[in-house]
């Protein structure tokens, strides 16, 4: 094959990686829009105006509210930070499309669902800002049903694409809380 063969074969490889990461991103996007656009925001404003006149369901914790704002800013940071370290490493963003790759550092180091936490942060966020005990049930009914989604199906399907490495990653790296530190270097990964 012709040096100019060869080149055009390594110019049209790349176009198509290209494309994919550019559809991957759109894909990404779109859910990412249309699930935070009904769990985020529709949910959330539904159950506020639904309770808006009932003054035992919105205590006042006065300036207190603005810690809500903080938390809602830190779990829009999470997500996006896990969003684009997935994308980073061509791998699925999206629920329920096998990963192709386990990553194992910086907040995936600390936590094994970043991603899904910055979610849970951000709807906790709003509890505290909206001062809405109807917030508090729907936001913990929310992080309930994404432990059944993880444990049910997002974490066995990890353990047979990942095998004994995801089992190891699991004995070090709680589901939820992240904790201090990085993960131990003989457990470090560059994934």
């Amino acid at each position: 094959m012709s040096k100019s063969a060869h080149a055009e074969n390594r110019d049209s490889g790349r176009a198509g990686e290209a494309r994919g990461s550019r559809s991957a991103v759109i894909a990404f996007v779109a859910t990412a829009l249309v699930l935070h656009g009904i769990f985020t925001v529709a949910l959330p404003a539904l159950i506020l105006g639904r309770t808006e006149g009932v003054a035992m369901l919105h205590p006042d914790i006065g300036l207190a509210r603005w810690l809500g704002a903080g938390l809602a800013g830190f779990g829009i940071y999470l997500y996006l930070w896990s969003a684009v370290q997935l994308l980073r490493r061509r791998t699925s963003a999206v629920p329920g499309k096998t990963a192709a790759a386990l990553l194992t550092h910086g907040w995936y180091g600390r936590t094994r669902h970043p991603l899904l936490l910055g979610v849970v942060a951000i709807l906790f966020g709003e509890t505290v800002f909206f001062s809405s005990l109807a917030l508090l049930g729907y936001a913990l009914a929310y992080w309930l049903w994404l432990t059944v989604f993880v444990t049910v199906r997002e974490e066995p399907d990890l353990r047979r694409t990942f095998g004994a490495d995801y089992d190891a990653y699991c004995r070090e790296v709680p589901r939820w809380i992240p904790r201090g530190g990085a993960r131990p270097a003989s457990a470090s990964s560059p994934t």
